[in-house]
This record gives C-alpha cells, structure tokens and sequence, in this order.
C-alpha cells in the first residue's frame, strides 16, 4: 500500500513598485522620487549625476507615473 503525498504549498509572490529609478542621462539606478505633501510637487533626481527636477502633481499618482514623465521631459530635450 502507498501512502498519501503531502501537497505543495504555492507561495504567490507579489511585486512591488521600485523606490529607484535608472537615470535617463547617466543610466545609474539612482533616481529617487520624493512626493511633497504640503504642494502638490514631486521632486525627482539623480544621486550619481545630479540630474533634478520640480514636476508638478495631479491627484493621486505614484511614483512611478511621475518618473516616466520625467524621463518623457528629458528626452523631449526640456530637462537638461
């Protein structure tokens, strides 16, 4: 006679948004994005190169939203 197998347990990972970024200029994983609660502004910048800006916000939107529009911004050449 057998006997019974024990089942699998699946873990089901979950992924999470990243807190850095890869820099459009320099291509370092370095960009951080700080949300400011008073304004409604975002500051974005780079800790190898010191490429930085003030993005605006609208509503609630994550930080990873606000990168992508920055590194839009750049490489429309209005960031330098």
């Amino acid at each position: 006679m057998g006997r019974r197998r024990k089942r699998k347990t699946i873990k089901i990972v979950k992924k999470k948004l990243p807190k850095y970024f890869t820099c459009p200029r320099c291509g370092a994983h370095a960009v951080k994005v700080t949300l400011s609660e008073i304004k409604d502004k975002a500051f974005v910048r780079c800790g190898v190169c010191g490429l930085s800006s003030e993005i605006p916000v609208t509503g609630s939107t994550q930080p990873v939203d606000i990168y992508c529009r920055f590194a839009d911004l750049f490489y429309a050449g209005q960031i330098s």
